[in-house]
């Protein structure tokens, strides 16, 4: 495996894990956090999924 193929499996390996950290970032800190805010971090995970 070449170095160019081991950084976009790394790249793939690692894209899921962030957006799982997202999420729980997001989850926990609804209550403290503004509408607004809110609001664009959950638009931020959508589009994060649709890549």
């Amino acid at each position: 495996m070449g170095p160019a193929t081991r950084q976009d499996r790394l790249v793939q390996d690692t894209t899921p894990v962030m957006r799982l950290l997202e999420t729980t970032l997001v989850l926990n800190d609804e209550k403290g956090s503004s509408t607004k805010d809110l609001e664009k971090l959950k638009f931020r995970n959508e589009k994060l999924e649709a890549e």
